[in-house]
């Protein structure tokens, strides 16, 4: 007999040809739905990209989490998000992590909307035009790691994020890696 109070996390995990209909699945038999756009959209680079490996987990039906990596060596990508039921909106809160393939100080120059912070104990803290933090940190082999984190608002009753309620983010890019 389950004891009061304790909480119940559940964990899957997808080693195989990950795709954002398999994630819509599994939280579907986890008993979480009303975020399937939201799920779709925030994890449609997993199937395209390729070499995905995905992790799920969820706390009762309110929220529903995926952790997954995805790309090769040179151009990768790991993101870790949690969806949450609240009224009419999924509320998507995800922190992501990419690989520039070249060195921290490249990036900055090459994406300037990226303006320079902090430099704090190996990191670099950085803020772009819209508002959103990400973090730089330099590799032993050359390149950068940068981290970020973005929250998207979806209308339940909407394919595409609520407009209003949006605090978006332009990814960390440059034509090497993402």
């Amino acid at each position: 007999m389950p004891r009061k109070g304790l909480i119940c996390l559940v964990f899957s995990l997808l080693p195989l040809q990950v795709s954002a209909s398999n994630l819509i699945e599994l939280a579907h038999k986890a008993g979480f739905d009303r975020c399937d756009s939201a799920i779709a959209t925030e994890f449609k680079d997993l199937a395209t990209q390729g070499n995905g490996v995905a992790s799920t987990g969820y706390f009762n039906d309110r929220s529903f989490n995926i952790m997954a990596t995805w790309g090769d060596e040179k151009d990768n990508v790991w993101k870790n998000t949690t969806f949450i039921k609240f009224g009419r909106s999924c509320l998507a809160y995800s922190v992501i992590g990419t690989t520039y393939n070249a060195s921290c100080s490249n990036f900055n120059e090459k994406n300037p909307e990226w303006g320079v912070i902090k430099a704090q104990g190996g990191f670099t803290w950085t803020r772009n035009k819209g508002g959103v933090n990400a973090i730089m940190k330099s590799l032993p082999n050359g390149s950068c790691e940068i981290t970020y984190r973005i929250h998207q608002n979806y209308d339940t009753t909407s394919p595409q994020p609520a407009q209003d309620k949006k605090k978006s983010a332009k990814k960390p890019s440059d034509k090497a890696g993402s």
